[in-house]
């Protein structure tokens, strides 16, 4: 009995120096990265006193995306694409409108030129880094979890002066 009570007490002392883990995304780098994905999700868009509220619903391939926009409600309200052939707008009711690149046509959107190629590429895990800047824009990827066998952002935020972009993102499927 007093050795099993030894070997108890060695036990916990040794268990007492261990350190508990640091911060759980501290030092990890998103990836492997996916060559196409599809992630959905809620969208923030403050610029000064306006505020947005969206859901997501985006397919990328490396030639191609699509970004459906809906109400927090579920209502449709545009879609954003680009392709080979340049990018384009689809709202309900009105003719499509057609653009060199993206950013333009989020301009239009949403009042605001959003680098969403760039976006594409820290959803889909191929920026490692937890956070840079492009172009002006700082990005952060402040909480990320795995995904199979990768590590992808949960959630981003984008600023750049008075503009702030925040992106969660609920669901992935159909991916590699």
């Amino acid at each position: 009995m007093r050795r099993w009570l030894a070997w108890l007490l060695i036990a916990l002392a040794l268990a007492g120096c261990a350190s508990l883990p640091a911060d759980q995304d501290a030092g990890l780098r998103l990836g492997p990265p996916l060559e196409q994905f599809a992630a959905d999700g809620r969208i923030s868009l403050r610029q000064g006193e306006r505020s947005d509220h969206f859901q997501f619903d985006w397919q990328h391939a490396p030639d191609r995306d699509v970004v459906l926009f809906s109400t927090p409600l579920g209502q449709g309200l545009a879609e954003l694409g680009r392709d080979s052939g340049g990018a384009w707008l689809k709202l309900p009711g009105q003719a499509e409108q057609r653009a060199a690149d993206l950013p333009t046509l989020t301009q239009k959107l949403l009042g605001v030129p959003l680098p969403l190629e760039v976006l594409a590429d820290w959803i889909g895990g191929s920026r490692a880094e937890l956070q840079g800047e492009v172009d002006g824009w700082r990005v952060v990827v402040s909480e990320s979890a795995p995904y199979r066998e990768r590590r992808l952002p949960r959630r981003i935020e984008v600023r750049r002066d008075d503009i702030e972009l925040r992106i969660v993102i609920t669901g992935w499927g159909g991916n590699d």
